[in-house]
This record gives C-alpha cells, sequence and structure tokens, in this order.
C-alpha cells in the first residue's frame, strides 16, 4: 500500500507533465462515452422506430406463408392467409403484457384518378383502433388519419404515401379507383377517398405504398381472410417471452402457425447494427493505441528524468519488483484518475448536445432528419475506466522494463 501511495504522490511531482497525461486519458474515455452514446441512441430509435412503425413485436402468420415468403417480399398469396383470425386474435389479447393483435391484410394492384393514368401500389389493409394501442405511428402531411370504425359500404378511404399521391395527382378529397385481383384471380374495383397523405420516411416506399382499413381491403380482394396477425406488447424486452407464450398456445391449432419476431422480419436492423458495431471497434482501435503510445511515452520519460532517484532506491536496497510496483501504480492511478474525469467529460458533453437539439441529414432513401440524441449508457461509463487503467497498465510495461535493466552503478552516474 505504501509503493502504491508513493505512485499517486509521484504523479503530482511533475504537473504539467501529469496534467497532459491525463487530459489525453480523459478525452479517450469521453470519446468513447460519445460513440457508445450514439450508438446506443441509435439502435434503440431505430428499433422502436421500426417496430411502431409497423412491425410490432410479433408477427403469427400461416406456417404456409411463412414457408413460402421471399426475403423482402411484400406480397403473399391470398389462399394461404389465418382462417379462423377472430378466434386467434382474441386468444392473443387475453395474453399478459399484450397491448393488441392487430390484423392486417397485404393488397397490391393499380391506383388510378378518374381521368388520369393507373400506377401500381402497394397497400396495407390495417386496424387503425388497434394500430393505436399498440403505439404505431402516422406521420400525415395532408389530411386526416382513418378512423377507428370499419367504414360503411361506399365510405371507404385511404392514406396514400407522398410519392404515390404525386404520381396519381391526388389530394385529401380525392376519389381513387383501386383495382386488384381477389382470390380466384377475378379483377375487382373499390372506390376510396383520400382521407390523408402521409410519409414511411423511406422515399422510395412512399412512391407506392397505400394504407386502408381491414374492412375496405377485404371488400377489395372479396375475402374473409387476413395476411396475418401484427402483436405489440407493452414492452420490448418480453418480446422472447410472449413468443414462447404464444407458440405454446397455439402448438395444436388446426391450421399450423408461426410466430416471428420483430427481429427476424428486420433484417435492416441488423445490418445497421453490425455496421455500427464494426465503426465503434475500430474507432476504439484508435483511440486505445493513441492513448497507449502518449501515456508508454510520457511514463518513459519520467523514468528517464529519474534515472539516478531510481539508482539511489536500488543502492538503499530497494528491490527492482518494489520499483515495478511503484511505476505501476503510477500508471494505474493515472489511468483511474483519467478513467474518471473522462466520465465527467463525456456526461456533460452528452447533456450539451442533447441539450443543444441538433439534426443530421437524412440517411440514405429516407426523407426526414434525425435528431442528433446520445445516450447515458451506464456500463460504458464504468467500462471506460476499467479500459483506461488496463491501458495505462499495459502503457507502464516498456517503462518497467527499462527500469528492471537499470543497473546501480550506471544509474548512479547518470547525468
Amino acid at each position: 500500500m505504501r509503493l502504491v501511495a508513493l505512485g499517486l504522490r509521484n504523479l503530482a511531482r511533475n504537473r504539467r507533465r501529469s496534467a497532459i497525461s491525463l487530459a489525453i486519458v480523459a478525452v479517450g474515455t469521453a470519446a468513447l462515452l460519445l460513440t457508445a452514446g450514439f450508438i446506443s441512441f441509435s439502435f434503440d430509435g431505430l428499433k422502436e422506430a421500426l417496430i411502431h412503425g409497423g412491425l410490432g413485436h410479433l408477427e403469427v402468420v400461416s406456417a404456409g406463408a411463412l414457408a413460402g415468403r421471399e426475403p423482402g417480399a411484400l406480397d403473399r398469396s391470398l389462399r394461404q392467409g389465418l382462417v379462423d383470425w377472430r378466434a386467434i386474435q382474441a386468444t392473443l389479447e387475453a395474453l399478459p403484457h399484450v397491448e393488441a393483435a392487430a390484423a392486417t391484410l397485404q393488397v397490391m394492384g393499380m391506383a388510378s384518378l378518374p381521368d388520369g393514368d393507373p400506377v401500381s401500389f402497394v397497400g396495407l389493409g390495417v386496424e387503425p383502433e388497434r394500430e393505436r394501442r399498440m403505439g404505431f405511428s402516422v406521420r400525415l402531411l395532408e389530411g386526416i388519419d382513418l378512423r377507428p370504425a370499419a367504414p360503411a359500404e361506399g365510405e371507404d378511404a385511404v392514406l396514400l404515401g407522398r410519392g404515390l399521391a404525386s404520381a396519381l395527382g391526388a389530394r385529401p378529397g380525392s376519389v381513387v379507383t383501386l383495382l386488384a385481383l381477389n382470390a380466384d384471380g377475378m379483377l375487382n374495383a373499390l372506390d376510396v377517398q383520400v382521407a390523408g397523405v402521409f410519409t414511411t420516411g423511406v422515399a422510395d416506399l412512399d412512391t407506392r405504398f397505400l394504407k386502408l382499413h381491414l374492412a375496405s381491403a377485404r371488400r377489395l380482394l372479396q375475402t374473409e381472410l387476413v395476411s396475418d396477425l401484427i402483436v405489440g406488447l407493452d414492452r420490448t424486452e418480453r418480446t422472447a417471452e410472449l413468443r414462447a407464450a404464444v407458440e405454446r398456445a397455439f402448438a395444436d391449432h388446426a391450421q399450423p402457425l408461426a410466430v416471428t419476431t420483430w427481429e427476424e422480419r428486420a433484417s435492416f436492423y441488423g445490418q445497421v447494427r453490425n455496421l455500427y458495431l464494426g465503426v465503434f471497434a475500430f474507432l476504439g482501435s484508435i483511440v486505445f493505441v493513441l492513448v497507449v503510445l502518449a501515456c508508454s511515452n510520457t511514463l518513459v520519460m519520467a523514468v528517464m528524468e529519474r534515472v539516478r532517484e531510481l539508482g539511489t532506491l536500488r543502492a538503499i536496497g530497494t528491490s527492482g519488483g518494489q520499483l515495478a510496483v511503484m511505476l505501476l501504480a503510477e500508471a494505474l492511478w493515472l489511468g483511474l484518475l483519467g478513467g474518471l474525469a473522462g466520465d465527467v467529460l463525456g456526461a456533460g458533453t452528452i447533456a450539451l448536445l442533447n441539450a443543444l437539439d441538433l439534426k443530421l441529414p437524412p440517411p440514405p432513401g429516407a426523407v426526414s432528419p434525425i435528431d442528433l440524441q446520445l445516450a447515458y449508457v451506464p456500463e460504458a461509463f464504468a467500462g471506460a475506466v476499467v479500459l483506461m487503467v488496463v491501458v495505462l497498465g499495459l502503457a507502464a510495461l516498456a517503462p518497467i522494463a527499462k527500469v528492471m535493466r537499470l543497473k546501480i552503478v550506471e544509474a548512479l552516474g547518470h547525468v
């Protein structure tokens, strides 16, 4: 303990050099915390945006539809839809932690104004009331959202993506004719009034996407089936738990069912996550190398300036091992104090950036800017301090090796 305390006291002997080293460690720590905060906020934001943008936490679908699904495909045979979906829906909503189970029906076809050119569309029939219970968001640009109640025949409404509305020349109040093939391959038409124009946040999808009430979609496709049931939970952390519960509840169902999670459906999330983790590892390795080199140089210089002092200590009986412990203690104190200072600096910088309410340009393919927000990651604050202590311990290896090779006679004669 005496050598550890002596190592701390030695840091105060050359305050300028120690301050520079502490600043290097603190800035390196803060850089890691900012990167971790940005990545954590981005992961959480993207995850919740995907879930509340329409994916939900779980999807219940027929096993046949899942087996024939292509990655990223939106169209699915109507003959593979859920048959007794109302009973399935009631069972799902009786489970604990389930906010709602919304039925959806996927539609593809052509849309046109009375005197306009037809434009292809990809549509989704939804239950607005259940979507709102699950916290699903609709970014309206014009008009109003779909009404919760099922529309009567002749009162069907639709929400058009911004690009699709522009291609059709439609706006709220316009009447659009939708054409689609039903399960028997027969063409059917439905006149719908444009309730509003919205954006999905993805420019390419906006050029083809529309939403209408589930009752309207079933009327257009002349079917009693639905494509799937989207399940929303009270907490995302319960996804795995509820998936197992749903699988148990429908293990012996007459129509084989499959349950998928939001993460299995959102391959984009996994790709972004892997990219960000790679960036974090790359930046972390750069910080690691810079801190090791800078602090190792500082510690070596400290040894070179104290050669005669170290030689005197050896001459009066201090062993090389004791000197090594003292130098290691200096390095570890430097890492600990610098890491703690970096935590304070990182926390202050995160608070400042969040208060500035900065915006980043839209990512490729998106239409809206994203907030520059950083999350506080408690594990990162503790881990960064531990990492810096380890890094400084490694940086001390070179000066310790030099001290262990020090000869007393040469050290006492060093100028």
